[in-house]
């Protein structure tokens, strides 16, 4: 069977300083592995069995998986522990996971929530981000690439909190949510222009 990596950098919360001596677990489908940062913050790459790269290049394909699936745990002394459900590994491909170490606060009773990745949409089925919402067609005259995007993490409605992130990170996971990295590489580029041209259109931006 094929493989893909799973590559770690961990980081101080707010502060993008390469964190060392967090203990980093990894768990798949049938291995776990331990590992410690250095002094970089990273642990070396991680080579997870993976389905073949046909299995995501193929349309009809809608009963094999083409990607192995793992969790993480990342914990340190002083910081809140963190965790990600559903990693996904295609085969071929390097998967990126940055790990934002909070500092744990006592005055915060809160638990620490895991972070579940869903199954790929276009494996899942429901075709992505699904409808457009309605939205004003006007646009600003200029185009202003923001650095960073304040995120609500519901429906409109929804009392969900709001999150502050990069633009970068915002439109790489809103692209990996639309295609497979193992799509030829020519093609996304229109992709992502389709990508932008949606957001400016329904943000006014």
């Amino acid at each position: 069977m094929a493989t893909g990596i799973l590559r770690i950098q961990t980081f101080a919360a707010r502060e993008s300083a390469p964190m060392p001596g967090v203990t980093v677990q990894v768990t798949g489908d049938g291995f776990t592995t331990s590992r410690v940062t250095d002094n970089g913050g990273s642990v070396a790459d991680i080579q997870i069995e993976a389905p073949a790269c046909s299995y995501s290049l193929d349309p009809n394909n809608t009963t094999v998986r083409p990607y192995a699936v793992c969790d993480l745990v990342a914990e340190k002394a002083g910081y809140r522990t963190v965790k990600i459900e559903g990693i996904q590994i295609f085969s071929g491909q390097v998967t990126l996971a940055p790990l934002e170490m909070i500092p744990a606060d006592a005055r915060v009773a809160e638990p620490d929530e895991p972070v579940v990745i869903p199954p790929h949409p276009l494996f899942a089925g429901g075709g992505g981000s699904g409808p457009a919402p309605a939205a004003d067609p006007r646009v600003l005259p200029a185009v202003v690439i923001p650095k960073r995007i304040t995120v609500h993490l519901g429906t409109p409605s929804s009392s969900a909190k709001n999150v502050t992130v990069s633009f970068r990170d915002y439109i790489a996971n809103v692209a990996s949510s639309e295609v497979y990295p193992t799509w030829v590489t020519q093609n996304n580029p229109n992709t992502l222009l389709a990508l932008f041209r949606s957001f400016r259109s329904s943000t006014r931006w």
